[in-house]
């Protein structure tokens, strides 16, 4: 392999809020939009300069079906001449959009929002590609342990409760996991030395109500205060993490300001590489679904959230109609120089990233949740034992026992894969990558 180009990366956007009135994805409860917050956003950055292109798009949405982030991934190929291996489309998970997803308290999806995103997002990759020029890519991190808590407490009967749902604190042993403080920022910048974007990663839920306006939420905000602080507009793709399990500690404003400094402080002290290595792999997988043969939850909902008992018989129902005995998903994994940038579906609790990390070959590894399609929440298996919300089966929660061990093993073979000087492709069904 000869000497390494110098990379080329453009960068785009396109507002994707909704023109009038939707039900917002508030899970449970459904509430409808009484008018704009702030606004939403898809954003994407192209990196190329040699034999591989990789795209990267981050939407402020609440998730992807199936068949939409399949057609989604089909117009970014298309637009970036690339393949799909090469394609990683994030959603941000703010409940303050449209339902695009399914959520426990909605009957269907927005078929009519969702039908106006692929061409909207084809537009922004088709400008980020027609505006790529010259630059450098580094990573950098922050931890930040004060920012985040595990939301899932153990009570005193060794069973956990999610802490939204309330509980008295002398019932409470100790959260149920850990958390992952890492806070990672890849920094791409133009040939002479300002940031071109910043893609940004926290292993946190994006669970901030925002009194029933459509708003992007926590991107949105930390997009405003990265503005703010650079003088100008640095457009901020954010990479949701593991959070399946883990909160934000503080309210809005205050995450916010934290994450946005961290942010910039991290940016400015990052250094860049012109000549760094592009590489991708990808694989299909086909995880497990829950047991809907009894309402085994029951007891536990009643116990916990009566008032929801209702919502996830429906919910098991729809599952049991649906019969499905297996969910397909896809992982992806990019190599930008010392940086493996993974790309999981669903959201994962954060034991799996840290595990991930841990194992990874990398020097750095950033590890991105709800990419592609929304399978929703992938428990420990600890988790599942000590049941709680996020463990009642529902269509945000039909993944089975073992599915997120399954993940970070396919994941560590994709990572170590990247690590060889060439890489063969052999078949659309298995590990797939291109050298740089």
């Amino acid at each position: 392999m000869g000497p390494i180009k110098p990379r080329r990366a453009g960068v785009a956007e396109r507002e994707i809020t909704p023109d009038g009135p939707v039900d917002l994805a508030h899970e449970m409860k459904p509430v409808r939009s009484s008018g704009v917050g702030s606004r939403l956003w898809a954003r994407a950055a192209v990196l190329g300069g040699g034999k591989q292109t990789l795209a990267v798009v981050s939407l402020d949405l609440y998730g992807l079906q199936s068949a939409c982030a399949d057609q989604l991934t089909a117009a970014i190929c298309a637009a970036a001449g690339t393949t799909p291996e090469s394609v990683m489309v994030f959603c941000s998970r703010t409940r303050n959009s449209p339902v695009t997803a399914p959520i426990v308290g909605h009957e269907a999806v927005d078929g009519e929002y969702v039908a106006q995103i692929a061409g909207t997002v084809a537009e922004a990759v088709r400008e980020a590609v027609a505006g790529m020029r010259e630059a450098s890519i580094g990573y950098g991190r922050a931890i930040l342990p004060h920012l985040v808590y595990n939301h899932r407490l153990v009570t005193r009967n060794y069973k956990s409760v999610t802490a939204w749902l309330g509980v008295p604190a002398s019932e409470v042993i100790e959260p149920e996991g850990p958390i992952d403080p890492e806070l990672g920022v890849l920094v791409i910048r133009e040939a002479g030395g300002g940031p071109m974007c910043v893609m940004w990663t926290m292993g946190a839920d994006n669970r901030f109500l925002d009194g029933g306006t459509v708003s992007a939420d926590l991107p949105g905000w930390v997009q405003a205060g990265l503005d703010e602080r650079a003088g100008a507009h640095v457009p901020a793709l954010y990479i949701p993490g593991c959070g399946g399990n883990v909160s934000f500690i503080h309210g809005r404003e205050q995450t916010a300001d934290a994450v946005a400094d961290s942010v910039m402080a991290v940016q400015l002290e990052t250094p860049c590489d012109s000549a760094v290595v592009l590489r991708c792999a990808a694989e299909k997988v086909v995880l497990p679904t829950r047991d809907t043969s009894q309402f085994w939850s029951e007891p536990d909902i009643e116990l916990k959230l009566v008032d929801a008992r209702d919502l996830f018989a429906r919910e098991l129902e729809i599952l049991r109609q649906e019969n499905a005995p297996a969910v397909p998903a896809q992982v992806k994994v990019f190599r930008i120089g010392d940086l493996a940038l993974v790309g999981l579906p669903g959201v994962p609790f954060c034991e799996f990233s840290l595990q991930i990390k841990d194992a990874s070959p990398f020097p750095a590894t950033m590890v991105g949740a709800n990419q592609g399609r929304d399978i929703g929440y992938i428990l420990t298996r600890k988790a599942f034992a000590y049941e709680g919300y996020e463990a009642w089966p529902s269509r945000s929660a039909r993944i089975g026992p073992g599915a997120g061990e399954f993940l970070t093993g396919q994941v560590d073979a994709l990572l170590r894969s990247l690590t060889e000087r060439y890489l063969i492709r052999a078949s659309s069904d298995s590990t797939a990558a291109r050298d740089s």
